[in-house]
C-alpha cells in the first residue's frame, strides 16, 4: 500500500484495538497515537525515518503526526492500539516539547506488562466502558514513560518536509501527477526528490502514488461503485493495465477479485 494522511483515523473518537496478522501498512500519519506490540514473529517499522526490526515482545509508539510504516512482516501477529489525543490530553501536552529518544522498545518486563493490558482490553472488546479503555490507555502510556527516555524535540527536520509532500499528493493524486510536477511545485530537483522518497519513505514515487490510487479504488469498490474501468480513471490511473498491477501490489489480489469479495462480504481488514 501507499503513503497517505490517514483520514479514517482522524474520525476515531474512541480508543481502538486491532489484532493483525502479517499486516503491512504504508507510510502514513494522523493526529492520534499509534502503538504496535509484536505478539509473535517480526516486522520492520519505520517511524520518522528511523527503521528497526521489532521481534516478539517489542513495542513501537508513533506520536501525533509521526510518519510511520509497517513492512516485511514475517509470521507477525501484532496488536495495534489507536489512542485519540483528545482522550489523553495530559500525555500529549507533556510531549509538545519532548520526544522519545527512540520510538522502539525491545521485549522487557515493561513490554510484558503492556501486553497483559492489551490482552485484557481485547478480551473485553465491545463490553468495556470508555472510562475503562481510557484507564488502560493511560496505564500503557505510563509504562512507556517509565521505560523510555524523553529528550527535547529537535528543530524542524525532513519529517516536516515529508508531511508537506504527503499532504500535497493526497490532495492531487487523481490528477496526472509526476515527480517532475512535484519537483516544480516544491522547488527541488527531481533526482533529489526521488532519493528522498527512497531513503526516507522507503519506496519509489510511482509505487507510492499508485498505492494511494489503488487505496481510493478499493474505497470506491466498498462504497457501491462497480465499473472497474471508471474506478481506475476516477482514481487517477491513465490505463487499466497499470491500475490492475498497482491494485495487486497493494492488496495481493486483482480488482475483480476484490470486487467479488465486496459482494460476498468477505473482505480483508485493509480499512
Amino acid at each position: 500500500m501507499s503513503a497517505f494522511f490517514e483520514v479514517t483515523r482522524e474520525l476515531d473518537s474512541q480508543i481502538a484495538l486491532e489484532l493483525k496478522f502479517n499486516d503491512s501498512c504504508p507510510p502514513h500519519f494522523h493526529s492520534n497515537l499509534e502503538l504496535l506490540y509484536v505478539i509473535n514473529g517480526e516486522i520492520d517499522i519505520n517511524i520518522n525515518g528511523q527503521v528497526q526490526t521489532l521481534k516478539k515482545g517489542g513495542v513501537s509508539i508513533a506520536n501525533s503526526y509521526d510518519i510511520h510504516a509497517y513492512t516485511n512482516p514475517l509470521d507477525a501477529r501484532t496488536f495495534v492500539l489507536i489512542i485519540p489525543t483528545a482522550l489523553v490530553r495530559s500525555y500529549t501536552a507533556m510531549l509538545r516539547s519532548k520526544v522519545f529518544m527512540t520510538p522502539f522498545i525491545a521485549e522487557s518486563r515493561q513490554t510484558k506488562l503492556i501486553y497483559s493490558i492489551l490482552q485484557h482490553l481485547h478480551k473485553t472488546k465491545g463490553a468495556e466502558s470508555e472510562l475503562f479503555s481510557k484507564g488502560c490507555a493511560y496505564s500503557i502510556l505510563g509504562v512507556l514513560l517509565d521505560c523510555s527516555t524523553l529528550i527535547d524535540k529537535p528543530a524542524p527536520s525532513s519529517s516536516d518536509f515529508a508531511r508537506e509532500i504527503l499532504i500535497y499528493i493526497q490532495e492531487n493524486y487523481p490528477t496526472p501527477l509526476t515527480i517532475d510536477h512535484l519537483a516544480r511545485h516544491f522547488g527541488y530537483n527531481k533526482d533529489y526528490l526521488s532519493r528522498f522518497f527512497n531513503s526516507y519513505l522507503r519506496c519509489g514515487f510511482n509505487r507510492y502514488l499508485n498505492g494511494i490510487r489503488a487505496r481510493h479504488a478499493a474505497y470506491l469498490l466498498e462504497n457501491g461503485s462497480t465499473n472497474l474501468t471508471e474506478i481506475a480513471f476516477a482514481s487517477g490511473f491513465n490505463n487499466y493495465r497499470t491500475f490492475n498491477r498497482a491494485f495487486k501490489q497493494s492488496f495481493a489480489m486483482s480488482p475483480s477479485k476484490y470486487k467479488k469479495r465486496v459482494s460476498e462480504k468477505k473482505l480483508p481488514c485493509f480499512f
